[in-house]
């Protein structure tokens, strides 16, 4: 009976067809698995859950298979959460809720119909909203928490009053005469069946108003209104339509009862007997379905004996050949020898062939490895060169730079102070100001390429020191903002690892300063146990990387990198900026003694 209730509230809910229209319909078999390989072949995960949920209605309409129609719900579920379609993934889980219910999981199916309903609030649909305090008050009835069902069930009513469902009203009422009669409240079940048979009346339904006029003749005669009993089950006699068989017995045997009470003998037999006669019609039905089901057992028992006569059949007509083929399989069985033998020759020889070719390739691999091997090695070597010698012109340079342009400028500044204070008139020559002014700058830039070239400040005081030095002498009006972090020890590294990371964290900044145009510049190292990061990141104009040509600077960049065997990211793209990570690996000789 709960089962044909679910059933009969999930077909009348129309919040959902006015939602979602494609959810009332109903598919043949045919239909819902083009549906699903449709769904399955195009990836789309919203078809494949309507499929699913069709299905699940279809064996439980079809076939009762109750177990299947839950798993295929639970898929639907899956499925519609996945798609995003957030109204149908509720609706199908409430649907699952109730399943749950009805197979004693209350508290598991309260929980999904309560987040259904917080979807409902927040989405401000009404229809959603009413149906699911109707369902959840009916869960906490069957659950026996009559105060929390009451309350649900007040707010149901007061949110059905905008919304005017008169099924669902009846709905709920048939539920609640159900409930009262189980617990023997014949009082309470008796005034709500009346209430449900007045809405019955009202919207015209013949089939509740048969329900509404029984239910109120039955628990009038439990509560021993027997006159009240008689007048409304002589109504659903009348009304009830002459297919419903088990509603005309049970209105039958009703009518026998209270006219029993009321010692009306002869009625009450009138109608005892026509229960009777009812019931035996039922009870031929019965039959007739049982008869059904025991002629298909006995006509695949009788399948099952054809089948097993022609099996004998056929095993005496083979052991009548068998005889016959002794001769013809032993000639055969010598042919099939020579032939095998054969055939293993010639696979053996083919055997052979291939492992020939296969350690012949083999060698080739070995042999392009090692070219390969020494190519590697020699650019290497290559490279260590070059950057050797990059670096020892550069230390010459600055060497220069400092030892005798720097020297010369100085000696230039002092005769320029000696002349000043022989002539004080000359402080306020304009043409003079200028001169001192572009000394002072030519000094100043000559220090800056001369520390450039060779950081002092990298021999002296390790990597963290050079490149914070290196960060904070970016500054000015028009200048970005270089924002300088480092995070683990770098102490101990190796002096070359350490001018070579400097050198790619340099050649980075320098070209974000030319061409990014750049406001935010963030220069970050990390090390690890295993690696080094080095990181640039600034927000300025970008570039596309794959069209943009590559200049001295990257291909210096590349070559760093290649020689420290890390890895290299440029992620790029025009109007947001541009980060740079080169991830250089450590091992044991990279670090001091």
């Amino acid at each position: 009976m709960m089962k044909k209730n679910l059933f009969a509230l999930f077909l009348l809910l129309p919040w959902l067809a006015q939602a979602q229209p494609e959810f009332d319909q109903r598919l043949n078999f045919d239909q819902i698995k083009k549906m699903l390989a449709e769904g399955i072949s195009e990836k789309d995960l919203r078809k494949q859950a309507l499929a699913w949920y069709h299905w699940a209605y279809y064996d439980e309409e079809q076939t009762g298979l109750s177990d299947s129609a839950f798993q295929y719900l639970a898929r639907s579920v899956d499925r519609f959460g996945k798609s995003g379609d957030s109204l149908a993934y509720h609706r199908t889980r409430a649907d699952l809720a109730d399943r749950m219910a009805a197979r004693g999981l209350r508290d598991e199916a309260i929980k999904m119909q309560q987040d259904a309903l917080a979807f409902s609030e927040r989405t401000a649909n009404l229809y959603l909203k009413t149906h699911l305090l109707a369902r959840l008050s009916r869960i906490y009835s069957d659950k026996g928490d009559t105060q929390k069902s009451l309350v649900l069930r007040r707010a149901f009513t007061k949110e059905n009053q905008a919304l005017k469902d008169t099924v669902l009203d009846i709905l709920v009422a048939k539920h609640e005469v159900e409930h009262n009669g189980k617990i023997g409240k014949y009082a309470i079940a008796r005034y709500e069946a009346s209430n449900a048979l007045r809405l019955a009346e009202q919207i015209k339904r013949p089939d509740f108003i048969t329900w509404g006029q029984y239910s109120v003749g039955k628990y009038s005669n439990l509560d021993g209104d027997y006159n009240m009993a008689l007048f409304f089950l002589k109504k659903a006699e009348k009304s009830a339509p002459r297919t419903n068989v088990a509603l005309r017995h049970d209105i039958c045997r009703q009518l026998s009862s209270a006219y029993a009470s009321l010692d009306s003998l002869q009625l009450a037999l009138h109608y005892a007997t026509r229960s009777t006669e009812i019931g035996d019609t039922l009870l031929a039905l019965e039959r007739e379905a049982a008869l059904h089901r025991l002629a298909l057992q006995f006509d695949t028992r009788e399948k099952r004996r054809e089948i097993a006569q022609l099996e004998k059949e056929k095993s005496e007509v083979e052991e009548q050949s068998k005889q016959q083929k002794i001769g013809l399989t032993t000639m055969g069985v010598a042919i099939a020898a020579l032939i095998l033998a054969m055939f293993v020759v010639v696979r053996d020889y083919k055997h052979r062939i291939r492992m020939d070719k296969i350690v012949s390739a083999q060698r080739e691999e070995i042999n392009q490895q090692k070219i390969r091997a020494l190519e590697n090695n020699l650019k290497i070597e290559s490279m260590q060169s070059m950057l050797a010698g990059q670096e020892s012109e550069r230390q010459r340079v600055a060497q220069d730079l400092h030892d005798s342009v720097g020297g010369l400028l100085a000696a230039v500044k002092i005769q320029m102070e000696t002349i000043n204070a022989k002539k004080p008139a000359l402080s306020k020559d304009e043409d003079w100001i200028k001169i001192r002014k572009l000394l002072d700058e030519t000094v100043s830039e000559t220090r800056h390429i001369a520390r450039n070239m060779q950081p002092s400040a990298l021999l002296e005081f390790g990597l963290v020191t050079a490149l914070r030095d290196l960060t904070s002498r970016v500054h000015g009006k028009g200048m970005p903002q270089i924002t300088f972090q480092h995070f683990g020890d770098f102490s101990d590294l190796d002096r070359d690892l350490a001018l070579n990371c400097y050198r790619i964290i340099q050649e980075l900044v320098q070209n974000s300063l030319k061409h990014a145009r750049a406001k935010e510049i963030l220069v970050q190292i990390t090390r690890t146990e295993d690696e080094i990061a080095l990181h640039v990141e600034d927000d300025g104009k970008g570039f596309d990387p794959h069209t943009t040509q590559k200049g001295m600077g990257t291909d210096n960049l590349a070559r760093r990198s290649q020689f420290l065997n890390a890895d290299l990211s440029v992620q790029s793209a025009v109007g947001q900026g541009t980060s740079t990570v080169v991830t250089v690996p450590l091992n044991k000789t990279q670090g001091k003694p």
